[in-house]
């Protein structure tokens, strides 16, 4: 084939190529140009949007380095295509070039837009002591160990947060603003309340201690309205009936505290894995034993100290952060 590297100024595909910069440069609309690449283009980008909605975007960092990945790759083809001598191509080959670029392009800006909108920023993380946070509406968040806060939105008719782990929300009364808190399972809408809401082992649970609130699985399937001494939990997308709780069994750890009434040692244990970030080895004969009463949280030493008088045995440290329990 030819080389050339003169394109004369009454060919085509110049005059389209032109006429696509003016439109990128806002200088004309895809609409006042009758020609058969720029309804395809249009076409192309109508079906992104409408299937934009059906897009089930993958893990947030997984996205992006993808989206990264494909800039890059386009810059090494700008490079390259520079080294390289300009081809004549036929219209219809590049009629539909521009078309799969074009759409390519469509999506990228899309995803990459969604990503960044939809990334939760970290507003509080709690690590080995409790951790209290006043939010910008003067409400404040008691964030138990080994939990995270993050803030999803900030508009004037609604906040929206993110909730890994344990807190004590304490929300300021506004009418006119719903305040929101997701977990994986479920959200919790208010408007000005007292709650304790937990996410943990594919479980969320909410306890109202003031206020209303309306609990709702994350499919929105389901939903139940709270009043104060009320609680719920969501497992597998599936809510609970409405049940009683005793406040102090439940917002004991904001004091540094384990109160328990009728509880497994098990459940016990589960507890303190959590606050703690350890694991503990127990046998089900263990686990089941029934009790009641009061441990400290103020470290994990004294805190298995504390339960094993109770268990008649003892907790054996075996790593750094993994205990097993004997009987003595």
């Amino acid at each position: 084939m030819a080389k050339t590297n003169n394109i004369p100024e009454n060919d085509q595909d110049l005059q389209l190529s032109r006429a696509y910069e003016m439109v990128v440069n806002g200088q004309l609309e895809l609409s006042q140009i009758d020609d058969p690449l720029f309804k395809l283009l249009q076409e192309a980008k109508v079906y992104q949007q409408e299937s934009a909605r059906n897009i089930s975007v993958r893990d947030k960092d997984e996205a992006r380095q993808s989206i990264f990945e494909q800039i890059n790759q386009a810059e090494q083809n700008q490079v390259n295509s520079e080294r390289a001598n300009i081809y004549t191509l036929t219209r219809k080959k590049w009629v539909w070039a521009a078309a799969a670029v074009s759409l390519i392009l469509f999506t990228s800006i899309f995803l990459l837009r969604q990503t960044l909108q939809n990334e939760p920023s970290l507003l509080a993380e709690a690590t080995e002591s409790i951790t209290s946070i006043e939010l910008q509406d003067g409400s404040t968040v008691t964030l138990r160990p080994n939990s995270r806060l993050y803030q999803n939105e900030t508009a004037e008719e609604q906040l929206s947060y993110s909730l890994s782990g344990e807190a004590l929300f304490e929300v300021t009364h506004n009418p006119d603003r719903k305040f929101v808190v997701k977990t994986t399972e479920g959200r919790v809408r208010v408007l000005g309340t007292t709650f304790n809401l937990s996410e943990r082992n594919n479980e969320t649970s909410v306890y109202l201690i003031e206020g209303r609130i309306a609990f709702e699985t994350a499919d929105l399937n389901q939903s139940v309205t709270l009043l104060a001494g009320e609680a719920a939990t969501i497992r597998d997308l599936q809510l609970s009936e409405p049940f009683n709780f005793e406040e102090m069994l439940v917002t004991s750890w904001t004091q540094n505290r384990l109160t328990f009434s009728d509880r497994s040692a098990g459940s016990i244990v589960n507890e303190l894995e959590f606050h703690y970030g350890i694991e503990i080895e127990m046998n089900e004969s263990a686990r089941s034993e029934i009790l009641g009463g009061s441990i400290t949280l103020e470290n994990v030493t004294q805190s298995l100290r504390d339960l094993q008088v109770v268990l008649d045995g003892e907790f054996i440290q075996i790593d750094e952060n993994r205990y097993r329990f004997r009987k003595r």
